[in-house]
């Protein structure tokens, strides 16, 4: 599975909410298929994820218009860097999730996400904070 680094984040936040119902329907396929060895290709570009949402054109995102693939593709590379992988490497989703608990932090959401109208519910903070706590007791 394909999965932009971003959307890494994403997923530790999502509850059963989206853009529309074929969105939600795909985010919740693609979170239940996820198992700690599943294969996860991180990438830095539209993915699995982003395959049913009703922003993505041909030029990637376009959430906010021209220029949103742009700011997605640098949050992508945020992510990357924090979590020490390169674009295109494939890991086991556990060790994605270890990763994750090691190197981002619920105050990191904010320099990382800009203006994601998802971030001022709370969602991902809270999934952050659940993961970290569940791998500090592994």
């Amino acid at each position: 599975m394909r999965l932009r680094a971003h959307n890494l984040i994403c997923i530790q936040g999502y509850v059963g909410k989206g853009y529309d119902a074929a969105f939600v329907a795909n985010m919740t396929r693609v979170v239940d298929s996820l198992a700690d060895a599943i294969p996860v290709t991180v990438i830095a570009a539209p993915d699995a994820l982003c395959a049913a949402c009703p922003h993505l054109q041909e030029s990637g995102c376009a959430l906010h218009g021209a220029g949103t693939e742009t700011g997605m593709v640098r949050q992508d590379r945020d992510v990357l860097k924090r979590m020490a992988i390169r674009d295109g490497e494939t890991l086991p989703w556990g060790e994605i999730l270890a990763r994750i608990a090691r190197s981002v932090a619920p105050g990191d959401l904010d320099s990382i996400c800009g203006a994601c109208a998802w971030l001022a519910l709370g969602h991902c903070a809270e999934g952050l904070r659940k993961l970290r706590q569940r791998c500090r007791r592994s």
